[in-house]
């Protein structure tokens, strides 16, 4: 059966033009959605491409060759930006364009440009380069794993690569000029519906992982404090009522900011917002990753660390080392130093639940305050002194 190359080229134009207006639309209604603006470049500019090339042997070869590979070019440069979107990474406009330049300037040159061959090896290797860049950005560890969307993904971009460089060495290997809409051999319909099929795809393992990585924004958004990236109250409660009846047992520590209200009147809240950040990159600091630790902002300027199978000592020695950090703080030149009122309570081997331990390490927290400040109570044991603090960092 031969297939009708005209036909083929026509109906994955169609296919592509919808795709396109759908794409368009959705970053219309929602333009903050970048990756729907780069599949929308992509798609538009594979729709010029099919139609200049379609016109080969019919339009000036300048239309159909020149711009029909500056948009095929372009197709896999808008779609790499997308990746690179998906990855929060920069797209500089440079790199967009570059392949695309660099055939242009190629085609300036009236000898590379009446060389057939010469000419799609080129086009091939510029937006092979662009699939090649895709496929090593996609198989970059992210958090610790690769998906098998990730992989599917990269797997169909080599793979249309190998498509593409075997197209291209096999029209070199031929002295006839390959002209869709004239063309007997059924290789050219053959080859847009590979196009087509692996482009589908493509463009919609793009997109998944775009809304993965939405779905991931909208779960850390509901749980972490936008001011500090610290768990907020709710997901702190949620995840810590398991963890506090862990068999190793568990100790909390309620810790709350001193003097913060003088903080705010006389700085500003701007300044009360940079003391806060400071404080939670110091507690973070201060816990380093030897501890099963879950930090978290619970109130406005109160925190709580919820320690698992953490010894009483440690606990304590943690206690003071996150005191001490915080006494290295200004939020401001000229301001005094930051300092913190620790409440620690324990309960062995799942005997407290989370309430308890609340209640307990609140109580203890109040006497820090009434006590002086910048210091360390437990629940039940004598006051600790700043001094403590300082041997323990």
């Amino acid at each position: 059966m031969t297939l009708d190359v005209a036909t083929l080229f026509i109906a994955g134009t169609t296919i592509e033009v919808v795709m396109a207006l759908y794409f368009w639309t959705l970053w219309l209604g929602r333009r903050q959605e970048r990756i729907h603006l780069w599949t929308a470049c992509s798609i538009t500019a594979g729709v010029f491409g099919c139609l200049c090339y379609m016109l080969r042997g019919v339009a000036p070869d300048w239309l159909a060759v020149w711009a029909a590979q500056v948009c095929f070019i372009q197709v896999f440069a808008f779609l790499w930006a997308g990746v690179r979107l998906v990855h929060a990474r920069p797209r500089r406009p440079l790199a967009v364009w570059s392949g695309a330049v660099v055939w242009t300037a190629a085609c300036l040159i009236p000898a590379f440009f009446t060389a057939e061959a010469v000419r799609n090896v080129v086009a091939t290797l510029a937006f092979t380069t662009y699939c090649l860049a895709m496929s090593t950005e996609l198989l970059r560890r992210i958090h610790g794993y690769r998906s098998p969307s990730r992989w599917l993904t990269a797997t169909l971009l080599l793979l249309l690569s190998a498509t593409s460089l075997a197209m291209t060495a096999y029209t070199a290997l031929r002295s006839d000029i390959l002209v869709p809409l004239h063309s007997a051999s059924p290789l050219p319909g053959l080859w847009l519906l590979a196009y087509i099929a692996i482009y589908l795809t493509l463009v919609l393992s793009v997109t998944t992982l775009e809304l993965g990585n939405e779905a991931q924004r909208q779960r850390e958004a509901a749980t972490t404090d936008s001011l500090t990236g610290l768990l907020n109250r709710r997901a702190f409660m949620e995840r810590a009522v398991p963890a506090a009846a862990a068999p190793h047992g568990a100790t909390l520590l309620m810790l709350d900011l001193d003097h913060f209200k003088q903080v705010n009147d006389r700085w500003g809240h701007s300044a009360g917002d940079r003391a806060l950040v400071l404080f939670a990159g110091a507690l973070l600091d201060a816990l380093g990753s030897g501890h099963c630790a879950m930090p978290a902002r619970i109130g406005g300027e109160e925190f709580a660390v919820l320690l698992v199978g953490v010894s009483h000592r440690d606990a304590l020695a943690l206690a003071g080392r996150i005191a001490a950090r915080t006494r290295e703080l200004r939020h401001t030149p000229g301001a005094s130093r930051l300092t913190v009122s620790i409440g620690l309570a324990i309960g062995q081997s799942g005997e407290r639940t989370l309430g308890d331990l609340l209640t307990a390490a609140d109580q203890a927290l109040y006497r820090a305050k009434r006590a002086g400040r910048d210091r360390i109570e437990e629940e039940t044991a004598a006051p600790l002194r700043p001094a403590f603090a300082t041997l323990a960092a």
